[in-house]
């Protein structure tokens, strides 16, 4: 089948005078943009092109680059299908009215404003994505951590950890901006031009978390790894999107057309698969008979034995304890013992049935998921900021004792990022005692853990790199972590499962800090 002159021959056209601005691009494009104001790509996609994305998602078969160049094609099809999916939420339309989207004015056709970098201080690569990007339905927002595509100056923020050595180009960019609802001196999504990577300090106080460079290159990721995990929270649920007008949801948990969910099904799915895969690894490694005589066809607890710990329906941990496989063994880390006496795990919940305050809205209290014998610690402020909303009322004091162990994330669902798959490790000891300034345990963003801390092991630290703050670490990854100090041979693994005692967490504190940090991530 031959083609037409009309379609092939746009396409080129385009191709060539791209071609013609990159080489000029030293000087001011004026008219010469607004005259080539969309590449190749923005004008020969179709509707549902917009939504196959698949081979453009960053995976281990199909990873990002690492050659320092800007993969703007496969970033702009990514950005694309994210401004087309809230588009459709937020209308209330389906594939076939992408059309419409599609013959939206472009970045270049609408009339600059002041604050905008100049074109010519932009790479070449950099103005092609624009050129080949939809915007974002106003009031719908990118995505829920970022609202528009602004391309403000950003150098100015990142002095002086960093040198401008160009007078040519800007060093840093702001290339979406961070809602303005989540507070004040918001940043957003910055762009490194000299590196052609990006960070996500949602506000100014981030800053910190990415620069200098040098010292957070783990926080900087390519453009098109940023997209792929913002995608997959959107496809495992975690983020959804619906007209504002159609759905309502707790306080904060909306921007623009993006909702934000406690948690979702398959956040569950993907947590029980990881204490699964953790369990089968304890057991291969088990001396042969030493397994315990229960059934592996078991949950790990019922219902009912959850009705009896006051542990509310329609929960993340709930669904989580119901579902798992019985563990044949003890225990499941150092010290840390598999709850199979249902009336002790009932016995050791001491935050669940309490009474709340009603302004407070719905509470999921933390849950004891895995206890360390009878070991206890002290009431602490941080334990009652941890587990208790401001207004509660709380029925401990400094001279009572808690257990320790695994705990489920305690959940106040009216605030901001809540993580019902999240968890605290509590322990009965102070991580990082005497205000150790250059040594011990780590949080997920190379942070040092808090001075005295009982709480902080494994955690995410101040800054996510995909977007967020404050919230939990999510237990999938624990048990994802556990699993490999259980492969590798860092925790050994005896008749009753993982040997030692809690005090084996201690470790992070003694040059074992990598053995107990997990690497940043959303």
């Amino acid at each position: 089948m031959s083609l037409s002159p009309r379609t092939w021959l746009v396409p080129v056209l385009i191709a060539l005078l791209g071609w013609l601005l990159i080489s000029r691009e030293n000087d001011d494009p004026g008219e010469f943009i607004l005259a080539n104001n969309r590449s190749s790509l923005l004008l020969t996609t179709t509707p549902q092109r917009l939504l196959d994305i698949d081979d453009a998602l960053v995976s281990e078969s199909n990873p990002a680059r690492t050659d320092g160049t800007f993969d703007h094609e496969r970033c702009a099809r990514l950005h694309n299908y994210l401004v087309a999916f809230g588009w459709m939420a937020h209308h209330e339309r389906g594939v076939e009215d992408l059309h419409e989207l599609l013959s939206q004015p472009s970045f270049f056709e609408l009339e600059r404003y002041e604050g905008q970098v100049p074109m010519n201080r932009l790479n070449p690569g950099l103005i092609y994505f624009l050129q080949s990007i939809i915007l974002p339905t106003p009031g719908g927002g990118l995505f829920y951590w970022v609202s528009d595509v602004v391309i403000h100056p950003a150098d100015e923020y990142f002095y002086p950890f960093e040198d401008n050595n160009s007078a040519k180009k800007e060093h840093f960019v702001i290339l979406h901006i961070s809602w303005s609802e989540i507070g004040s001196h918001n940043i957003g999504l910055v762009i490194d031009q000299k590196r052609n990577q990006v960070a996500m300090p949602i506000a100014i106080e981030n800053l910190e978390s990415i620069a200098p460079i040098h010292e957070h290159l783990d926080m900087w990721f390519p453009l098109e790894t940023m997209l792929t995990n913002w995608i997959h929270m959107l496809r495992i649920g975690k983020v959804t999107a619906s007209s504002p007008e159609k759905e309502y949801p707790p306080s904060n948990a909306r921007l623009g057309s993006w909702v934000w969910q406690s948690y979702s099904p398959a956040q569950v799915d993907s947590a029980v698969e990881a204490m699964d895969r953790l369990s089968a690894a304890i057991e291969a490694r088990m001396p042969p008979g030493s397994h315990l005589s229960v059934s592996r066809e078991l949950p790990l607890l019922t219902d009912a034995e959850l009705d009896a710990a006051s542990i509310p329906e329609n929960c993340f941990i709930r669904s989580l304890l119901t579902r798992v496989k019985m563990p044949r063994f003890k225990f499941i880390a150092p010290g840390l013992e598999v709850p199979h006496d249902a009336a002790a795990f009932v016995a050791r919940q001491k935050f669940t049935g309490l009474p709340r305050d009603p302004e407070s809205g719905t509470v999921v209290p933390p849950v004891l998921i895995f206890a360390s014998g009878k070991r206890t610690i002290n009431f602490n402020k941080e334990i009652r900021w941890l587990f208790f909303t401001a207004h509660d009322p709380v029925p401990y004091t400094d001279r009572d004792r808690v257990p320790v162990g695994l705990y489920s994330e305690s959940s106040w669902l009216v605030g901001y990022e809540v993580a019902e798959e999240g968890f605290r490790l509590l322990l009965p000891y102070n991580l990082r005692p005497d205000n150790w300034d250059s040594r011990g345990a780590r949080r997920s963003d190379g942070s040092f853990v808090s001075p005295g801390s009982v709480s902080e092991l494994f955690q995410h630290g101040c800054y996510r790199p995909f977007g967020g703050e404050w919230r939990a670490q999510r237990f999938e990854r624990l048990m994802d972590r556990w699993r490999e100090l259980v492969e590798s041979g860092v925790w050994k693994v005896g008749k009753n499962g993982v040997k030692g005692n809690i005090d084996k967490f201690q470790d992070a504190d003694y040059g074992d800090w990598k053995d107990y940090w997990i690497p940043p991530g959303w």
